[in-house]
């Protein structure tokens, strides 16, 4: 295997190099002033004059260069209409003390260009949307000034926009004090049958926040082997300068992945990259193997959720007999039937669980149904069925609900892995042993796919765990004796000497970064001897025992010996301190940072510990079984492009949406969003600010709840403040917060039904 050199950087040659942000090319020689001017052609071919465009006035002009005396004139021509944007536009910047001021704004197209890129990575539109009459009329009557552009020239601005965006991650990464944690993962495109990899950076930044950054999603040539998928990982680490910084990767089970570990262990070892000879290097993706627990399981169930599935199908079959359905259940049984019922997809196990659980609540309803429509007959359950879907539906919560806790990216999950994963192994043990016999083999199958994975994987994140202040040794040994019993001590041996290794190449590491550590890794709890002791020496003192007696050296020989058997490890000190409440609420992270002036080492340990991601997927696609699979619009892209889209989206909305403005009014407009796009100030009305945007408005609330949201300093002043804060998606859940007097309205931004696109509006092959 050829593996990159990891003895000096690479240069990031992703394709990209043409788009960096450094000196490019050459800016036009010609001047502003010719906006204004006029150049009049002369007898004599090498004399040039220019007249002004305001007063007519005319001035000499030896070269194109020599604009200074042109400029002066224009800057003082008395006939010269004023037409700076920044005279027209007013708007407030917030201040630190919550004051706004007043500013003016002034056009720039650089930074429209670039807001127009945002819409599009983040959005995920087409290239031609900018195009598209209705965003060029926005554009428009939003900033006049902004000059309409073509597909290509929107591509290429994303280009320049991924690339400038790529070193400031590099820089990012390379100041991350700890090491970093990777995520990889394997997508596939079905209209082209690329495969690509994605590569996602995890590390706790200075701040002590959960950072995670993805830098690269690159199409992969075949053979799709771990071979080749190792040299592209290790390409990309050295390309991000990172491959001295990494301390585990989280992967899948793909066949594959146990070759490209191999690998990269003999990589990183050869290379003294990695801590403890790879010992904690690879974790498996948990929600994965959740997903596959699951769907053994229901395999063995499909009888009783099979008669479920295929009465929902009958009910929704047609839009009249759904109506008929809700009906019944809101007039005859008071039911909310804004709780609608749901039908499953067979490539996401959370709708199975899902839909057995609104066919609980509409079960009498569906009974009601099967005693009046005959062909319905056949999916109904019998008592004792809809007792096992009860039960069926309360064992598969607990899976549901720690896999979203799983799947979260925006807190440390490490530490979570151990409670979430013995509350389903626990689960599994007592339902073989519990009454409902039926769910035996059921069980029994699960159980044997998770035996496996918690055999091999549970140690690295057993000692998160430990680090955990509320789980610390006690409650690892609890939930290791409720599993094990007499055999618990073992494993759990196994776990603290593990852990302790660790801790020791920490303490190794800390001493060759800083000589003023050295002695950090040893607290004593004993007071330091006397430094007066070897200022007063007694060499003799004679108690009438005939003969000289040093009794001051053997009694400083004594407290050396006694205070090296007294000095403790930070760790051996962390552990036997009381733990803090099990279902506390407490942020680690913080908890850590507080505490990393006494444990220092320990400190740096679980920084780095708590960066592991135990997922690979986001939470939208935890509970997907099916492959991870590019969408059209993407597809039809270069695979340069793909990785600059899907790159940038996440850059971006990690680092967030900055869209707050406060705008100053003029004059009360109630109804109208007054808002700054471009430097310029526009006033729409909601209807048409949702219809330009592509949004509609709903959720009220009364002013009176919403006046105590407000701040009191900025009340004073009739403002205007606009938010749209992106949250999990694209402008999902933002808000509009309206101030006009008395009037004050709050309105909830949610996107439109998603609607079908032609494969034609995709054609962006092209970039």
């Amino acid at each position: 295997m050829t593996m990159a050199s990891s003895n000096s950087p690479i240069p990031v040659d992703d394709g990209f190099n043409e788009y960096e942000s450094g000196p490019k090319r050459q800016k036009s020689t010609t001047s502003k002033v010719w906006d204004e001017m006029t150049k009049l052609e002369c007898e004599n071919k090498n004399e040039l004059k220019a007249q002004c465009n305001h007063c007519k006035t005319i001035f000499s002009a030896k070269s194109s260069s020599e604009t200074s005396h042109l400029r002066r004139h224009l800057n003082s021509c008395l006939k010269k209409v004023n037409k700076d944007i920044t005279q027209y536009t007013i708007a407030t910047q917030p201040l630190l003390g919550g004051v706004p001021f007043i500013k003016n704004y002034k056009f720039d197209a650089d930074e429209c260009r670039q807001a127009v890129s945002t819409f599009l990575v983040c959005g995920k539109h087409s290239f031609r949307t900018v195009k598209e009459p209705g965003f060029r009329h926005m554009m428009r009557i939003a900033s006049p000034n902004f000059k309409n552009i073509s597909r290509y020239t929107a591509a290429r601005d994303v280009l320049m926009h991924y690339a400038k965006e790529r070193d400031r991650v590099k820089e990012e990464l390379a100041k991350a004090p700890g090491l970093i944690c990777l995520t990889s993962n394997n997508w596939n495109s079905e209209h082209t049958n690329d495969e690509y990899i994605c590569i996602t950076a995890h590390w706790v930044d200075k701040d002590w926040k959960l950072q995670k950054r993805i830098v690269r999603f690159r199409a992969l040539f075949p053979t799709y082997d771990g071979l080749n998928i190792a040299d592209e990982l290790v390409l990309c680490l050295s390309q991000w300068g990172i491959d001295k910084k990494i301390f585990s990767i989280t992967l899948d089970n793909a066949s594959y992945n146990d070759v490209m570990v191999s690998c990269l262990k003999n990589h990183f070892c050869a290379n003294r990259a990695i801590l403890c000879d790879g010992v904690f290097f690879q974790v498996r993706c948990c929600a994965h193997i959740l997903n596959l627990i699951v769907k053994a399981g229901l395999e063995l169930a499909d009888d009783v959720v099979g008669k479920i599935q295929n009465g929902i199908k009958y009910i929704k079959k047609s839009g009249i007999c759904r109506k008929r359905f809700y009906d019944v259940a809101d007039k005859s049984f008071h039911l909310n039937v804004t709780k609608k019922s749901r039908q499953d997809v067979c490539v996401r196990w959370n709708s199975t669980y899902l839909m057995l659980e609104s066919s609980l609540y509409y079960k009498d309803v569906l009974d009601y149904w099967s005693q009046r429509d005959k062909d319905y007959q056949i999916f109904a359950l019998s008592n004792k069925e809809w007792r096992n879907v009860a039960i069926i539906c309360k064992f598969l919560k607990v899976f549901y609900d720690v896999t979203c806790v799983f799947s979260g990216s925006n807190y440390p999950m490490a530490n979570l892995y151990f409670r979430g994963v013995w509350k389903v192994y626990k689960l599994l043990l007592n339902t073989i042993k519990g009454p409902h016999s039926f769910l035996t083999p059921m069980v029994k199958q699960m159980q044997e796919k998770f035996n496996k994975y918690w055999a091999e994987y549970s140690l690295i994140l057993s000692c998160a765990a430990i680090l955990d202040p509320r789980y610390k040794l006690n409650y690892v040994q609890y939930c290791f004796t409720t599993i094990y019993s007499i055999h618990a001590s073992d494993f759990f041996e196994t776990i603290l000497s593990n852990l302790r290794l660790l801790f020791d190449e920490y303490v190794k590491r800390s001493k060759s970064t800083s000589s003023s550590l050295a002695g950090s890794s040893n607290v004593s709890d004993k007071n330091p001897v006397d430094s007066s002791l070897n200022e007063h020496n007694v060499n003799s003192v004679d108690f009438g025992f005939g003969g000289d007696f040093h009794e001051s050296d053997y009694y400083k020989r004594y407290l050396n010996e006694s205070s090296t058997m007294s000095e403790k490890s930070q760790l051996d000190i962390y552990l036997v301190e009381l733990a803090l409440e099990l279902n506390s609420q407490i942020d680690v992270l913080d908890y850590w940072s507080k505490s990393s002036v006494r444990y220092n080492e320990i400190s740096l340990l679980a920084r780095d510990l708590f960066a592991i991601p135990i997922s690979t997927v986001a939470s939208e696609s935890a509970f997907n079984m099916g492959k991870k699979v590019i969408t059209p619009l993407k597809s039809s892209l270069k695979p340069k492009t793909v990785q600059a889209v899907v790159c940038l989206d996440d850059w971006i909305r990690a680092k967030g949406f900055s869209i707050v403005q406060q705008v100053m009014t003029v004059h009360d407009e109630p109804g109208t969003i007054i808002f700054c796009l471009g430097g310029l100030v526009r006033h729409m009305s909601v209807p048409d600010f949702g219809a330009a945007m592509g949004l509609y408005t709903e959720e009220f609330m009364s002013v009176e709840d919403f006046l105590q949201l407000l701040d009191t300093s900025i009340t004073q002043h009739r403002v205007v403040r606009l938010i749209l804060s992106v949250a999990k998606h694209y402008m999902t859940g933002s808000t509009i917060l309206m101030r006009h007097s008395s009037i004050c309205q709050h309105f909830h931004i949610t996107p439109p039904a998603p609607t079908t696109h032609d494969t034609d509006t995709f054609d962006d092959e092209d970039h």
